[in-house]
């Protein structure tokens, strides 16, 4: 599944698989599984503080980011069904690029302080506005037309959401976000320095 792809001398292909966007080279030395609910503050506050640096590693190879979503938190949204469409876009975008670093930009995006929607907000995001997303993310036109669509081809983001849910709940403190390493919960802040850079 990984590999580089033209162009991108670094990324590995993005492999979108059951309930899991795993981002970065498969063989990566460090390896994570991140929980996140897109329209959860501290999800966002999190990618915003560590993204650019996850990134970094992602694109020199020394890491792979296994994101989990998961949507409890949707009943909050303004629409009632913004984490099952965001997740729905996010697993498009990294489908349809097959990039790493598609996938990351993508994400980084929908959690950036100017348009995660907020928790129990008047407004989220439509269709069309994580359509232009992908595209600013750079994913083709055919993963941009299939977000607008919002049509579950591919992937049931409620299906995935839930699933992930199960996994959640498994750990003690079934939060989000939440990383975890080698099985084990990691909730120092220092998280990053337990990873190879």
């Amino acid at each position: 599944m990984g590999g580089p792809i033209a162009g991108q001398a670094h990324a590995a292909a993005a492999a979108p698989a059951g309930d899991v966007i795993s981002i970065g080279d498969p063989h990566a030395l460090g390896q994570i599984d991140l929980y996140l609910d897109p329209i959860c503050p501290f999800s966002g506050k999190l990618i915003r503080s560590d993204g650019e640096e996850l990134g970094r590693r992602i694109d020199n190879g020394a890491l792979r980011v296994n994101v989990r979503f998961v949507n409890f938190l949707e009943k909050y949204s303004a629409s009632g069904t913004y984490d099952r469409r965001a997740i729905y876009a996010a697993f498009v975008a990294a489908g349809e690029s097959k990039s790493s670093d598609v996938a990351w930009r993508f994400i980084q995006q929908i959690f950036s302080k100017e348009n995660q929607p907020r928790e129990g907000g008047d407004t989220d995001l439509s269709n069309d506005q994580l359509a232009e997303l992908a595209g600013r993310a750079g994913a083709p036109r055919s993963a941009q037309d299939l977000i607008r669509l919002g049509l579950p081809v591919g992937y049931d983001s409620k299906v995935i959401a839930a699933n992930n849910l199960t996994l959640l709940h498994e750990f003690p403190e079934p939060g989000v976000p939440l990383v975890v390493i080698d099985g084990q919960v990691i909730n120092d802040e220092e998280w990053l320095s337990r990873l190879p850079a």
